[in-house]
């Protein structure tokens, strides 16, 4: 195999929080060299939590170890002008340019896209913030939370009689990096064709739109999708229920019911009940009945035992896995799912492995940097600056 896809692709990158740093962490899965600008305190997510050991070690961030695998670091402060003047040779010699600090901070420091890219036509510029570069909101400021708001996602989310809530974890800002990473690699086909570079736009709420359905069904089937907790109420309401999490003997199964033949599941469950024409008439409008005459067959099994039960009837239930129980299931150990690789502070940290394989090349697996461990490889030996030179751009506060 060979390296990588973008084995060739040198990438720089500006990013902060989840969106930029995941970016940039496929396209270095990919292959590509991405050299990590960090200020001089790091990197903020090195001082987000969980850490190692419950120490708040710059080196021990769990979102740190996670977002910035097979990356290099460098410091650089970009408030200089001798800093910003090393930034401008490193975008010289640059594919892409990853940038989600936040809109028009850049051009705060006279660094305009504009003139980046006049530097160097072939620059890909790929821009990430919460509303694009344009409209009346591009520069107000914004979090998840807005993200969910602003998309319509939060109101899907949460029990059908309580208020909206929002997902667990950054799944908006991880769309807006996945995106990303799309459009840089589309950006990177559109130069071969056309030798020349562009700005890629990234609106993080507009790439949080396009991930979920409920927006097309909406707009242009006049469907109007609902709160459902973990029941799933909003697709045909004769087909569709039962279809729910459910706690079985040792945690939970998503029970999803699509037989040919309702008794199936009353054979299944042993409940005779659960074959009524009535309630597969109307199935939705028994949500609470289904789940009444499931809980007590349920709760005498574990749920990997429901599940091999419920697929030799060709009921497709699923094991709600926990996070602890991902490093051993049978199917992510066949595939490598899950890789350790040892870091200088940490000692062995696992990594997630793979989200796309491919017969020629494959995913580079690697820890993530030390704050600054690459200033040498990339100011000396990238930029040709001499080891006085690195030393007075030390003293002087620069890297």
């Amino acid at each position: 195999m060979s390296e990588g896809l973008l084995s060739d692709l040198l990438v720089v990158e500006l990013g902060r929080d989840v969106a930029g740093p995941y970016c940039g962490k496929i396209l270095a899965g990919c292959g590509a060299e991405v050299i990590k600008i960090e200020p001089l305190a790091g990197d903020p997510a090195r001082s987000a939590g969980p850490f190692k050991d419950d120490d708040p070690h710059p080196e021990k961030s769990g979102r740190f170890l996670h977002l910035n695998g097979g990356k290099k670091s460098i410091t650089l402060d970009l408030e200089a002008a001798s800093g910003r003047g090393l930034f401008k040779r490193l975008l010289a010699q640059a594919d892409i340019l990853i940038d989600n600090l936040g809109y028009g901070v850049l051009a705060g420091m006279g660094l305009e896209y504009a003139a980046i890219a006049a530097a160097n036509p072939g620059l890909i510029i790929v821009a990430i913030t919460y509303y694009g570069q344009d409209g009346p909101y591009r520069a107000f400021a914004a979090s998840e939370l807005t993200a969910y708001s602003m998309s319509g996602y939060q109101y899907l989310t949460g029990d059908p009689d309580r208020e909206p809530v929002r997902p667990n974890f950054a799944l908006a800002q991880y769309q807006g990096g996945a995106q990303a990473a799309t459009g840089a690699m589309a950006a990177l086909m559109a130069r071969d064709a056309m030798d020349i570079g562009q700005l890629v736009d990234v609106s993080i709420v507009e790439a949080t739109c396009f991930s979920h359905g409920s927006l097309s069904a909406g707009l242009n089937l006049g469907m109007v999708y609902r709160r459902a907790g973990s029941r799933n109420l909003n697709f045909h309401p004769k087909f569709q229920y039962p279809s729910v999490t459910l706690p079985c003997k040792d945690g939970y199964v998503h029970v999803h019911f699509a037989p040919a033949d309702p008794q199936l599941l009353a054979v299944l469950m042993e409940e005779p009940k659960l074959g009524a024409p009535e309630l597969w008439d109307t199935p939705m409008g028994h949500a609470d009945d289904f789940d009444a005459l499931c809980l007590p067959w349920l709760a005498r099994y574990d749920k990997r035992e429901v599940v091999q039960r419920a697929q030799e009837l060709r009921h497709p239930f699923t094991e709600v896995l926990t996070v602890g129980e991902l490093f051993d299931d049978e199917q992510f150990k066949a595939r490598g799912m899950f890789v350790g690789v040892e870091h200088p502070v940490v000692g062995t940290v696992t990594q997630v492995g793979p989200p796309i394989r491919s017969t020629e090349t494959e995913w580079r697996v690697a820890r993530a940097p030390l704050l600054g461990e690459h200033n040498d490889e990339i100011y000396c030996g990238r930029l040709g600056l001499s080891r006085e030179e690195l030393v007075i751009l030390s003293e002087n506060k620069v890297i």
